[in-house]
């Protein structure tokens, strides 16, 4: 199922093209809105509201992790604005950033290397600790 973004915004009262520090903003008031006070039991309804809208939450931030913008925002330099006579994209005045360096060690392999050092830190406690010998 696609996520339907439009909703996220209405709920929020938000325009497609805002800000991440005004989501997060209006997110966390609604979020606090919604949740439940101690003691007080909630509706289903309301519950269904609440896990709608940080799935639909957690949707926008990776878009915005991924694509530098909010779901339903202009791309940057999108139009023809931006555009030379011979249909190449001129340099914004905004740089950049640089790409990030990829990790040396893959994940994986580093939470193994990991595992298997901690494995011998204990086996060298325990025949330090002489109760290997019990």
């Amino acid at each position: 199922m696609k996520p339907d973004l439009t909703l996220l915004y209405s709920e929020l009262g938000l325009k497609p093209n805002c800000s991440l520090a005004e989501l997060q903003l209006a997110y966390r008031r609604r979020i606090s809105q919604l949740q439940p006070r101690t003691g007080t039991a909630q509706s289903p309804e309301t519950l269904a509201v609440l896990r709608n809208l940080i799935w639909l939450y957690t949707t926008a931030t990776r878009f915005h992790r991924r694509y530098g913008r909010l779901p339903g925002a202009a791309p940057r330099g999108s139009g023809m604005a931006g555009m030379v006579g011979s249909g190449v994209p001129r340099a914004s005045a905004e740089p950049m950033p640089p790409p990030a360096e990829p990790s040396s060690v893959p994940p994986r392999i580093a939470f193994w290397l990991a595992i298997v050092l901690l494995v011998l830190l204990f086996v060298l406690l325990a025949f330090a600790s002489g109760e290997w010998l019990l």
